[in-house]
């Protein structure tokens, strides 16, 4: 029968349930899978044990070999066709969405089979398909006795938008349902809580991807800059503010006569994206590496840079993330550059902390003009290491971060492996 109807009611713990707890992880990338999903649950979970986490996750992607498990579900992801686009991949849609039917009766009755093997108390759910995101209603309606816990990354709204796909009633339908009848709710930033609180009118908590909050370091006094860096992949997510600052860069290297460069560490651009950015010798590129060679790369860098677009079409997803290497872009103790929407969580945050460098605009010569004041008047470089070591210890404190996940998933109590 139908185990939700239209009321919150919060799930009651099976009978007898023993230490330690388990969690059924479900979503539509893997813990520790090198995408920013994957890095911030991995952040999240880093303390548990991996043998109290059990996943469900597309068979064609991988986890990090720490959250490999036996037991995990790795579930068929109907795709289109390799190669197919536009018109054929228009044609192929209703074959997909029958498909994507099937894959999410076999996907819930396998991650119910999951629940009842493994005993699991909870269930972490962070879907980004729209299927997925049915198949979470439809599992959370067959385990009503299970706790669930409902993690919100990117915008649903502003993901259909930015990709041209209508949000329908039906997708509006299976959100609702899952925000209304999850027993914990998160959201990836401040501004998306609040944003989303006002329109389900539910309680949400944040959630995002932490750093160990240690004293800072002394660094180097300011020395002016010539190796700005910039770390992670290349989309349409930031492609339009990154082109801006190239142009405004290079404006600013004709009139100051500096040298300066700019450093794309992460995997080679796509053909488009290397198109444009082209007639700007002075971008170099550096191949992806793992995190912790990634930092010390980010440690030697003059400046830091955090793009977010400012297309109208994105601005849900702009103005509501959280980029998931702010907060080691906060903890490196170099000067980040946000070059970001003035509405977005990133600019929310930087304002309160009193952090300098912002850009609001995708105008060049606004990215002129801030490197022009930076070469002229310099940084107090131990003023913002305090303003971000703040801001850091505010919102993005690891420990109180995975204390907060734990206790949404076993309220009340103390579980094994947790921190």
């Amino acid at each position: 029968g139908r185990a939700w109807a239209g009321t919150r009611r919060p799930s009651s713990f099976p009978s007898g349930m023993t230490s330690p707890s388990r969690v059924l992880v479900l979503g539509d990338f893997p813990v520790g899978y090198a995408n920013g999903i994957g890095e911030t649950l991995s952040n999240l979970l880093a303390t548990w044990d991996p043998g109290t986490v059990v996943q469900a996750y597309p068979a064609h992607l991988s986890p990090s070999p720490r959250w490999t498990g036996a037991g995990d579900l790795r579930f068929e992801a109907p795709r289109p066709p390799d190669g197919w686009s536009g018109w054929s991949a228009a044609c192929y849609r209703p074959v997909l969405k029958v498909r994507q039917v099937a894959a999410r009766r076999r996907l819930v009755a396998g991650a119910a089979r999951l629940v009842q093997q493994h005993g699991v108390q909870a269930v972490l759910t962070y879907p980004v398909t729209p299927w997925v995101l049915s198949a979470a209603v439809h599992l959370r309606r067959a385990l009503p006795k299970v706790r669930f816990v409902f993690y919100v990354m990117d915008d649903w709204e502003g993901l259909h938008t930015c990709f041209g796909l209508p949000f329908t009633p039906q997708r509006r339908a299976a959100l609702a349902e899952m925000v209304d009848t999850a027993d914990a709710r998160f959201a990836c930033s401040d501004v998306m809580k609040r944003d989303y609180e006002q329109r389900f009118g539910t309680g949400w908590e944040v959630l995002h991807k932490g750093v160990p909050i240690a004293t800072p370091a002394a660094g180097p006094a300011w020395q002016g800059f010539t190796d700005i860096l910039y770390t992670g992949g290349m989309n349409m997510f930031r492609f339009d503010a990154v082109l801006a600052f190239a142009e405004g860069l290079a404006r600013f290297r004709r009139q100051s006569g500096r040298p300066v460069t700019l450093t794309l560490l992460g995997p080679a651009p796509d053909r488009e994206y290397s198109a444009g950015l082209a007639p700007y010798d002075f971008i170099r590129t550096e191949p992806w590496v793992d995190n912790d060679a990634c930092q010390r790369r980010m440690a030697r860098a003059d400046l830091l840079y955090l793009p977010l677009s400012f297309r109208d079409q994105l601005a849900r997803i702009a103005n509501l993330a959280m980029p998931t290497k702010l907060s080691e872009y906060l903890a490196s103790g170099r000067p980040t550059i946000f070059h970001v929407p003035a509405l977005s969580a990133v600019q929310d945050l930087a304002a309160r902390a009193g952090l300098p460098l912002t850009i609001n605009s995708v105008d060049p010569q606004d990215v002129c003009d801030l490197l022009q004041r930076l070469g002229r008047d310099g940084l107090d470089l131990v003023d913002y290491r305090l303003r971000a070591q703040r801001l850091l210890r505010e919102e993005f404190d690891q420990d109180v971060l995975r204390r907060r996940l734990a206790q949404s998933l076993f309220p009340g109590e103390r579980v094994l492996g947790r921190a």
